[in-house]
């Protein structure tokens, strides 16, 4: 209880993070007033279910290249832990998308989309692509381009068609965000 508690102290976070309890931890590395050393004590302990959570909430910050080591260490042709890395890359659940401080970066965010296995190709997914906010222009193009789902029932052409719209947004807000700079 204490590992989710917002007013824990510096001391107890540190205690909890040491002590090696996994789900204490896993509720600290969630806790929005995690300190800073507790949270390089969570990041650097082995695999990668906490760091997935310190990057979804955005309490670890990465240089670019950082990025892209841990996606291609820990998360790249893991398909056991998929929601994972969408959580820890494009940010919190898609209930959460508001809240996310993710920095994920645009070149890796390009690379992500392309491992995308087929089955993921879900509206709601590739939404989280667009709102993201290192979204790129190239990437914003390709989801405006996708095509429908095989399955021919009309739920998924409509989510398709809005996800469409969405993206073609993106796109103008993108390009002129370009020109404006």
């Amino acid at each position: 209880a204490l590992a989710k508690n917002r007013w824990t102290d510096a001391e107890t976070q540190l205690a909890i993070a040491k002590w090696g309890y996994k789900l204490g931890q896993s509720y600290l590395a969630a806790n929005e007033n995690i300190t800073d050393d507790a949270a390089e004590i969570l990041w650097n302990q082995r695999g990668y279910v906490l760091k997935s959570e310190l990057l979804r909430r955005g309490r670890i910050k990465l240089k670019k290249q950082e990025y892209t080591e841990v996606y291609r260490k820990y998360f790249k042709n893991n398909r056991r832990s998929h929601w994972r890395m969408m959580s820890a890359f494009l940010g919190g659940g898609y209930w959460e998308r508001a809240k996310s401080e993710n920095l994920t970066p645009s070149g890796l965010l390009e690379e992500i989309y392309a491992d995308l296995p087929e089955e993921e190709h879900r509206s709601y997914t590739l939404e989280r692509f667009i709102m993201h906010q290192n979204c790129s222009l190239e990437l914003a193009i390709k989801i405006s381009t996708i095509a429908d789902p095989v399955a021919g029932n009309n739920y998924y052409q409509h989510s398709f068609d809005s996800l469409r719209q969405k993206a073609l947004m993106r796109v103008a807000e993108i390009t002129k965000q370009q020109l404006e700079s």
